[in-house]
């Protein structure tokens, strides 16, 4: 148990990296809320399509998901991190560097596909360099990081708007922040790759020291799964053709991170072009929208943190259906009330909905064979390329509904939200039991 403290001691400066990597990906993923009326604004483009620019950040975390797992699987953790966090460096320097809007569209395609890698391989990561019995504290510990980009980062727009400069400033403070990150990645040491079964063995046996006989058993039937030959079979392929009960999970799956991230899309405009918060707010109205957005990403923190106490007392199901509930009941206070009413209501929706997807996955993988788990996973994190839909689809609706005074209808728009939600309480209904 000391040898094993000590090389975990061995990876605190890789530790550090990984913490920086969960601050600068949720920084430079959730900033789309704040600029998207800016890029309206700046290349007089409709908000459907400055809502399809940031919804390509999405498209390549659907397409590249399953790339980057083989580029790791043939590769090492280290080199998927350093090549995604070299290309996300490319991406925010090319949207800094090079203004107008197609260019920052394929700005936006390139970020995503830097920090699909990023994300595919810190999660790994984060288990292999914790100790088993603090594995939970440290992955948590890291989303309260990622939480803190996300925070912060409309915040920044703001604070870059005070000073008197571009909006676009805040792609040259991104590049810094990408390119600390390949830094700090690319020199720590890494733990030493597992390459055989003797390998498993031996840290089946150390995981039993720290966390009991359940985590040895668990690297047991691992192993006996790779003798048995059962990973050679196509298990996704297997589950996509004979099980089509996962096409609903991965819709739920779908349409969550396209409302998810379609809100937080839509709270700017909402604010400006339905509750006109820069004629009633004045000179405050940039620091209030931006901070109404970021509090949309705090509220969905705090939910995180709280719905951990909760799904422990009650099954996810009920879980579900009173979550989604209740997001819906903030949502309609947010279309109904005035400028104040909304900022409040809008946090409000990001605690609600934030134990959806951690809930959907955990019925998914319920639904099915312990077998299937990897398989489950690679799907339903196909799935989040439902972040690139359903924002473009709410502004087309607000668009398609804008009548003769041409502004952007964005109670029809969020009429698509609703939908989603009812697709998930339905879901949460009809999902099979936990055990």
């Amino acid at each position: 148990m000391k040898n094993k403290e000590k090389q975990n001691q061995g990876f605190l400066a890789l530790m550090a990296a990984v913490a920086f990597a969960y601050l600068s990906f949720g920084a430079i993923t959730n900033v789309a809320g704040a600029i998207i009326p800016k890029i309206r604004d700046t290349y007089s483009v409709s908000a459907s399509l400055s809502a399809f620019l940031a919804a390509t950040f999405f498209i390549a975390y659907g397409i590249t998901s399953i790339p980057w797992g083989v580029f790791m699987e043939k590769n090492s953790k280290k080199t998927t991190l350093v090549s995604s966090s070299l290309i996300t460096t490319a991406g925010v320097l090319l949207f800094a560097a090079v203004p107008g809007f197609y260019p920052n569209m394929f700005a936006m395609f390139l970020c995503g596909v830097g920090i699909t890698g990023v994300q595919v391989a810190l999660n790994p990561l984060v288990a292999e360099i914790s100790d088993p019995a603090k594995y939970s504290r440290n992955l948590t510990m890291f989303m309260v990081i990622n939480g803190a980009g996300s925070y912060a980062a409309p915040q920044l727009v703001t604070l870059i708007k005070t000073q008197g400069l571009h909006w676009s400033v805040t792609y040259w403070v991104f590049t810094a922040l990408a390119l600390i990150m390949t830094l700090a990645v690319a020199f720590p040491k890494y733990p030493a790759a597992e390459t055989n079964d003797q390998d498993l063995e031996a840290k089946a046996l150390s995981s039993s020291e720290l966390s009991g006989q359940s985590v040895a058993k668990a690297r047991s039937e691992e192993l006996k799964m790779r003798k048995d030959g059962s990973e050679s079979k196509n298990l996704t392929l297997e589950l996509l053709t004979s099980n089509p009960i996962i096409y609903l999970y991965a819709l739920g799956i779908f349409l969550y991170v396209g409302v998810e991230v379609g809100v937080a899309n839509t709270i700017g405009f909402y604010l400006q072009d339905k509750l006109q918060i820069n004629d009633v707010l004045g000179a405050a109205a940039e620091a209030a929208q931006n901070t109404a957005i970021s509090n949309y990403w705090l509220g969905l923190l705090a939910g995180r943190f709280v719905g951990t106490a909760v799904l422990d007392k009650i099954p996810g199901k009920l879980a579900i259906k009173i979550y989604i509930g209740l997001a819906a009941a903030a949502l309609y206070m947010a279309m109904t009330g005035d400028i104040n009413q909304a900022l409040l209501a809008f946090p409000a929706i990001g605690f609600f909905i934030s134990i959806m997807f951690p809930t959907i996955y955990s019925l998914a993988t319920n639904s099915f064979g312990k077998e299937y788990s990897s398989a489950i996973s690679g799907i339903l994190c196909t799935a989040i390329i439902g972040g690139a839909v359903i924002g473009p689809v709410m502004a087309w609706v607000a668009e398609a509904n804008q009548g003769t005074e041409l502004v952007p209808n964005w109670d029809a728009g969020l009429l698509v939200a609703f939908a989603c939600y009812a697709y998930i309480f339905v879901l949460g209904m009809f999902a099979k039991e936990e055990k």
